[in-house]
């Protein structure tokens, strides 16, 4: 996968933090690493079916 990062902003503290994809699909959970705020199951499923898909797209 070339080089992507995911950035997220917390709903509950606004704290922006970036995430490297390949952890974010080795990882059983999202938290806010300032509030602890925790990503969902439901979003952290279809966070992980986009970032395998974007990986899968052949460049033309």
């Amino acid at each position: 996968m070339s080089k992507i990062d995911v950035q997220f902003t917390c709903p509950d503290c606004d704290e922006t933090f970036t995430i490297d994809p390949e952890e974010i699909l080795e990882s059983e959970g999202i938290c806010c690493p300032n509030c602890g705020c925790k990503l969902s199951e439901e979003e952290l499923r279809y966070l992980k079916i986009a970032i395998d898909y974007m990986g899968n797209i052949k460049p033309n």
